[in-house]
């Protein structure tokens, strides 16, 4: 007989701050938005006209309305109760407008959560035949208890984090000074250690120095030489 029971009835008081919307594809022009549910309520309402500053818009506007959900009796699990924001855009002076996208927000992950920031990109109108933006509408949203049973189950939350591109903590521990300096300096220690270890591959396997050739000799060695001749010969003029 679970068929005849009753869904669980609540009411909210909702608080819809539409705080601004990032990434706006062009530099000028005045935007607004139409905020209204779907579901739980028939609450409609416009936001202020502003202009776009530098991709952004931004209006700070508060909302508050009543909102009504229902809940599975056996869980207490909310139904949805989307609200959506189509942001739009002046045309002609404002004697019409064109719709640049919307964002369907479901309130029952909202319920009972306090005040909840979220950020959400814009849906396409005409997927079709237009290229989606990817314009960021930035909300607020508080949502209170005013009838109904306290114990209830929230959906789980649809979003998603956003990864800002730049932000990769790999390429900051990257340092290519310290990297080069390292390595000069084990260069440089590998070229001493050969140097030290060169008169050591003159011993002979048998322990005995290996005599020195004459045409590999340093100029040093070159230099004494050729004295020593010179000295002979002078020797053998005297005489």
């Amino acid at each position: 007989m679970a068929f005849l029971m009753k869904k669980k009835k609540f009411k909210f008081q909702t608080s819809f701050t539409l705080e601004e919307l990032t990434a706006v594809p062009f530099v000028n022009g005045v935007l607004f938005c139409k905020i209204r549910l779907l579901d739980g309520g028939d609450f409609a309402s416009l936001s202020t006209r502003e202009e776009v500053q530098e991709n952004c818009v931004r209006w700070k506007k508060k909302f508050t309305f009543v909102c009504k959900m229902s809940a599975n009796p056996a869980t207490g699990l909310l139904d949805p109760c989307i609200c959506r924001v189509s942001v739009r855009k002046e045309l002609k002076g404002g004697k019409t407008y064109s719709k640049l996208g919307f964002a369907d927000l479901n309130l029952a992950e909202f319920a009972g959560s306090g005040s909840t920031v979220r950020c959400c990109l814009l849906e396409g109108y005409d997927t079709k035949n237009t290229r989606q933006d990817n314009s960021i509408l930035k909300v607020t949203i508080g949502m209170s208890l005013l009838s109904g049973d306290p114990c209830f189950k929230t959906p789980p939350s649809t979003a998603k984090s956003i990864t800002i591109p730049g932000q990769d903590s790999t390429l900051q521990l990257t340092c290519k000074g310290e990297g080069t300096t390292s390595s000069s300096s084990t260069s440089s220690a590998t070229i001493g250690s050969l140097r030290q270890t060169k008169p050591r591959n003159a011993m002979l396997s048998s322990g005995v120095p290996e005599e020195p050739d004459q045409n590999l000799s340093s100029p040093e060695e070159v230099f004494h030489s050729g004295h020593s001749r010179n000295s002979s010969y002078a020797s053998q003029q005297s005489k």
